[in-house]
């Protein structure tokens, strides 16, 4: 009787931590799971509507830091030749969310065209209302974007 006892108490130790041993690599993943801010899911509607980049920068700088900043029009310059060479825009994909504090985050998105994918990383603020954009930035190469995928080039090779 105690020879089980102990083994179901054993084993039931095991199993409990490892649940505390992955736990935080099961949350790390988790993030692509969360839904997009507002104000980024309105201007991908509008971009999928015909808006054009104009508009959906617009409606990405609209009440964050971004809003009439310089950043802003590069961003545009930069997405418009994009568009040019990739063709149309297609879809999105949310990557990777990673929470900086309360009131913060970092989101990973994947921007796809006819004839290839954009990379872009937003960090967002938590405003009184609602999430807005404090910064963006877009790349075609993903190791611009997230650092962390330099590393696994150099494993290729």
């Amino acid at each position: 009787m105690k020879v089980t006892t102990l083994t179901v108490c054993s084993a039931l130790a095991v199993v409990i931590g490892i649940g505390f041993i992955f736990s935080p690599l099961l949350a790390v993943g988790a993030g692509a799971n969360q839904p997009l801010p507002a104000v980024i899911k309105a201007g991908f509607e509008s971009w999928a509507n015909g808006g054009g980049v104009e508009a959906i920068l617009n409606a990405w700088q609209r009440g964050g830091l971004m809003e009439g900043s310089n950043k802003a029009a590069g961003q545009a310059q930069y997405l418009r030749n994009l568009n040019q060479a990739l063709g149309n825009y297609k879809s999105h994909e949310m990557l990777e969310s990673k929470g900086v504090g309360r009131s913060s985050q970092v989101i990973y998105l994947s921007i796809n065209f006819d004839r290839g994918v954009v990379y872009g990383r937003f960090l967002m603020y938590r405003a009184e209302k609602d999430w807005v954009v404090q910064n963006m930035d877009f790349s075609h190469r993903p190791e611009a974007i997230m650092p962390w995928l330099a590393f696994e080039g150099e494993r290729a090779e």
